[in-house]
């Protein structure tokens, strides 16, 4: 019993630290978007260069945030097919 328990505080904390990844990188991801934004408005040839350097990087945190959102819910499923812990 005392292994279930340790087993699911163990699988608590990843995806605790999992959602916590991804909402930092969704929080990256918007201000690299805003950038991507306002490099564009400016209008100058490599501020336009910049500005698809920012976009490509809000694409990859995107991922990120989607994978730690997989992985959370697969780690919530592996805890809850871990028995109760009582």
């Amino acid at each position: 019993m005392n292994n279930e328990k340790r087993n699911k505080d163990i699988f608590t904390y990843i995806e605790s630290e999992l959602n916590r990844i991804q909402t930092i990188a969704g929080t990256l991801a918007s201000i690299e978007r805003q950038h991507y934004q306002d490099l564009i408005n400016m209008g100058d040839d490599k501020l336009n260069q910049l500005a698809v350097e920012e976009q490509n990087a809000a694409r990859q945190l995107g991922e990120v945030k989607q994978i730690c959102l997989s992985l959370a819910q697969q780690i919530r499923e592996l805890g809850q097919e871990s028995g109760p812990t009582h």
